[in-house]
């Protein structure tokens, strides 16, 4: 299959668009960001699984070192924590996969235990008022605590 038509396509598609396709852009990395944050693990996974059958097919017949999904399994893992591999990229295609792969690749493994946003209570905005709340409290006692030794000293 032949790339151009459809870069061409998204091309004029993003020129005539009145804000030069920014907009699609945005939601396409807002869906991203959600989809991670409800569920780490299964993106981390999803990520692998896409990126080495999209690595295969850019790589397979072009790369010796790619004859099997695995190969390409063991290359899009190793991107997305230390990169040790004996596989490199020969292709375009492949080399473009491995560079999204290791740049955004450590940032999501480092966050796959993350709990899932959706089994939480609350979001972050509740976990940082939870913590105004407590830090309110502490000082409410502090506070007390000041004026029951101020109370004491004058006796």
């Amino acid at each position: 299959m032949n790339p151009r038509p459809l870069l061409v396509l998204a091309a004029l598609a993003a020129a005539t668009s009145d804000d030069m396709g920014q907009g699609a852009l945005e939601k396409l990395k807002g869906g991203v960001r959600d989809g991670f944050t409800r569920d780490p693990m299964g993106s981390v996974l999803a990520t692998v699984l896409g990126g080495a059958w999209l690595f295969y097919r850019a790589e397979r017949g072009h790369n010796p070192k790619v004859t099997s999904y695995y190969d390409a399994l063991v290359y899009v893992s190793t991107n997305l924590s230390v990169g040790y591999s004996d596989i490199f990229a020969k292709t375009s295609a492949g080399k473009a996969i491995g560079t999204a792969l290791m740049t955004y690749g450590p940032a999501m493994a480092a966050k796959i235990f993350d709990p899932p946003m959706a089994a939480m209570k609350s979001g972050p905005e509740a976990t940082s008022n939870d913590v105004v709340e407590r830090l309110d409290r502490i000082i409410a006692a502090l506070s007390d605590l000041r004026d029951m030794r101020a109370e004491q000293a004058l006796r």
